[in-house]
């Protein structure tokens, strides 16, 4: 029974230590979670019923094993937090200035050639409602359209409108519109 508490105390003063050291050399919010890491790990290692043997861990003596496990403890947060600082470039890189990734730039240049296409078919049938929507996917606008076909505004849109209407039949018979 007196064994356990001294080696509690031993702990305690070991924690007290390894927070000290701690402090000193990371963040303060993460001072308590690598200190905990490093207590396990002696702990697992039994070295709290070894305090007062000079039997060697690792080539240390007990005490100066558990600050080569703080410092080894210490080193892998800072390898952490490299690593997730790259992984957070790399997630920046590979996103667009849009904010999109290469896939789901890839889902979208694969949507933009299945309407090209459905409008291709469109414009068979109807070779007005595909030069409308032809152009506005090139970015034109309602009203340079309309003043290039010499049309009122309202009547574009109303044949955009129902042009829209037929090219979504079109993507609704492919299976892209529910």
């Amino acid at each position: 029974m007196e064994a356990s508490r001294e080696a509690d105390i031993w702990l305690d003063r070991l924690r007290d230590r390894l927070i000290a050291i701690a402090c000193r050399r990371l963040p303060s919010d993460s001072v308590e979670d690598v200190v905990q890491d490093a207590m396990r790990i002696v702990f697992e290692r039994g070295l709290a019923e070894r305090q007062g043997e000079t039997e060697t861990v690792d080539g240390y003596p007990p005490v100066a094993w558990c600050f080569q496990v703080l410092r080894n403890v210490i080193g892998n947060y800072y390898q952490k937090a490299r690593t997730l600082s790259r992984e957070t470039v790399l997630d920046d890189a590979l996103a667009t200035p849009s904010g999109r990734t290469p896939l789901e730039m890839l889902e979208s240049s694969d949507l933009a050639r299945t309407i090209k296409e459905a409008v291709g078919l469109l414009e068979e049938g109807d070779p007005r409602c595909g030069r409308y929507l032809r152009l506005l996917m090139g970015g034109s606008t309602p009203s340079e359209i309309a003043g290039d076909e010499r049309l009122k505004a309202d009547v574009l849109y109303r044949r955009v409108y129902r042009c829209r209407a037929k090219l979504r039949g079109l993507l609704e018979d492919k299976g892209i519109l529910v």
